[in-house]
């Protein structure tokens, strides 16, 4: 009587040993990575022909109050946006680099690449739309990797988002 139990509860057991490892494994799967936004108010300036850059407090859920800073190299590229006809203003592909500062000191740097590109006519506010790819972190962000998005509209008071993926923390 009881060998006539014992394969069938071996079978649940096994079964259910089976799903318990299956689970565990996936519970210490490392993440993918974690959505990272930071927006920050800045100033600086930046021309068609020169670079330039921006800085100023930034916000993060990573970095508490901290600092930004984002410096473009001149432009290596000069295209028509189209936007006017003959007045129309520029885009430039631009590359640069910068940093994000916890309150603390410790920094996540950056590269960047995109396109920086007059709003309407030829002397409308600039915009910045690009790529970025972490490239080194200290303190708590050393050995940090990730990468995004990278926008800066400069005015009379800057806009900066880095949006994307950050790994590491």
């Amino acid at each position: 009587m009881t060998s006539r139990y014992v394969k069938p509860t071996f079978a649940i057991l096994a079964a259910l040993a089976l799903s318990l490892a299956f689970a565990a494994r996936t519970i210490a799967a490392p993440a993918a990575g974690l959505n990272w936004e930071v927006h920050g108010t800045g100033s600086g300036g930046v021309n068609l022909l020169t670079g330039g850059g921006s800085s100023g407090p930034a916000m993060s859920q990573y970095i508490g109050n901290g600092m930004y800073s984002v410096n473009f190299l001149p432009p290596v590229f000069f295209s028509s946006n189209g936007a006017g006809g003959v007045a129309g203003g520029v885009c430039d592909v631009v590359t640069g680099s910068g940093s994000v500062t916890a309150a603390n000191g410790d920094t996540i740097s950056f590269a960047t690449v995109g396109m920086l590109c007059n709003e309407s006519d030829a002397m409308s506010p600039l915009h910045y739309n690009g790529t970025y790819r972490i490239t080194a972190g200290s303190g708590r962000f050393a050995g940090v990797a990730g990468g995004g998005s990278l926008t800066i509209t400069f005015g009379s008071t800057n806009f900066m988002k880095i949006d994307g993926t950050i790994t590491g923390i």
